[in-house]
């Protein structure tokens, strides 16, 4: 087999996913539940637009897992702040281009 054939066969081969311990999956969960399921005060508010599949899961996830006054809406204000976080001095790079 020549190296390229060799990459071929590794980048086909499925990856076995770690096993994780309970106590790994809560702390998960609680570090999601911080990020993004904490409510948010919205000032100012706009309506936003999405399919309904699309809200139909986040309201699955926001019952589910955020607490009784989590909404879809704080939802994404929090999923849209972390983007924004995260992403900050990219778009500034981007901009430039």
């Amino acid at each position: 087999m020549n190296s390229q054939q060799t990459e071929s066969v590794e980048s086909t081969v499925p990856t076995v996913p770690k096993r994780i311990s309970g106590k790994q999956r809560k702390e998960s969960l609680e570090e999601y539940r911080e990020a993004f399921l904490q409510v948010p005060k919205l000032d100012d508010r706009k309506p936003v637009f999405i399919s309904r599949e699309v809200r139909d899961s986040l309201d699955e996830i926001v019952r589910k897992l955020g607490g009784r006054k989590m909404s879809v809406s704080g939802f994404i204000e929090n999923l849209a702040l972390h983007h924004l976080e995260t992403y900050h001095d990219d778009f500034e790079v981007w901009r430039k281009l």
